[in-house]
């Protein structure tokens, strides 16, 4: 029972008709390898977003955030917490190639589609999406229900 996402039934056919597929190869090295990939940059965004926070300034003696920062920042970081949230949550079922895993990767893409946005990254949104869009409906015959 295929459950479609928001806006896959219109994404499918222009990631997978439109752009060039990628060999099996390249399909299966992405599938099995992506997983950890995902995880060594989800532990490296945890330390960011501690940066983000001032944490290890604070540790070192160099202050916290500054008060007054902005709403967007803000929202940036909440977005960001739950878009890692999401990424760590896929890696054990990216793992065994399930299809859940592959939703996540999915909601977490629309997640920051919409973080560049609100930071009016326009450029870095259009960019995330169309890559990002390419490999996860290239992929996704890899993971099932």
């Amino acid at each position: 029972m295929e459950s479609k996402l928001p806006l896959e039934k219109e994404l499918e056919p222009i990631f997978l008709v439109k752009f060039p597929p990628f060999s099996e190869s390249v399909k299966e090295f992405l599938v099995q390898y992506g997983p950890y990939f995902i995880l060594v940059l989800s532990v490296i965004a945890v330390f960011g977003l501690l940066v983000a926070f001032g944490v290890s300034g604070a540790a070192l003696g160099m202050g916290a955030v500054a008060p007054g920062i902005g709403f967007n920042f803000y929202l940036s970081i909440a977005l960001g917490i739950v878009t890692l949230i999401m990424y760590l949550m896929s890696f054990s079922p990216l793992r065994a190639r399930k299809r859940a895993g592959w939703n996540l990767l999915y909601y977490a893409l629309l997640i920051g589609i919409v973080s560049n946005l609100i930071q009016l990254s326009i450029l870095g949104a259009l960019i995330g999406a169309v890559l990002g869009f390419w490999v996860l409906f290239q992929i996704r015959e890899k993971y099932i229900y």
